[in-house]
């Protein structure tokens, strides 16, 4: 946790809390750093974030009129936060713990909740989109949608990646 201007990280049942450093603490291997401007993509570990994007929703369904045209839209709150991180990631050909890709794999399996993080398990930090910064609690967190990885051809040592988190809990507390 030098040089990179983003992270993702897992809370481990029983963790005392949902920090960054907690989950670094515990094992390396629960925490994904991106961006660092010291190292180059063929270094062991090491990703990039080219895009992220933010898609918030409001619950608005609408209340269709049978005889009339008029349709009635009700403003039932916010519906949820999702987040998407595209990016590349290097070194991918060796199968180490350490790598983005088997993190995702292994994070994936464990699940989106854990004990005393039941709203989610996954934290984010966006040191350039600080509003979306979620740090898990009991009331609080993201859980991992779906992930992608892209293999780009001949470059074998490197992949595309695209995460979706969608946030779990108290959504305006988070933002």
């Amino acid at each position: 946790m030098a040089n990179e201007n983003a992270a993702m990280w897992q809370v481990q049942s029983g963790a005392g809390d949902g920090n960054e450093s907690t989950a670094s603490g515990a094992s390396a291997n629960n925490v994904a750093l991106f961006n660092d401007s010291g190292k180059v993509i063929g270094t062991l570990s090491v990703s990039y974030i080219s895009e992220i994007t933010i898609d918030a929703r409001r619950a608005v369904p609408e209340n269709e009129a049978v005889n009339a045209d008029n349709n009635e839209i009700q403003d039932m709150g916010i519906d949820g936060l999702d987040i998407v991180l595209q990016g590349v990631t290097g070194k991918v050909d060796d199968d180490n713990v350490a790598s983005l890709v088997n993190k995702l794999s292994k994070w994936f399996q464990d699940g989106n909740t854990t004990t005393g993080f039941t709203k989610g398990r996954y934290g984010l930090r966006l040191d350039n989109l600080p509003q979306f910064n979620v740090v898990p609690t009991s009331a609080l967190g993201f859980h991992m949608r779906d992930f992608k990885i892209i293999h780009q051809g001949e470059d074998v040592d490197r992949v595309r990646f695209t995460i979706r988190l969608a946030l779990g809990g108290d959504i305006p507390t988070a933002i």
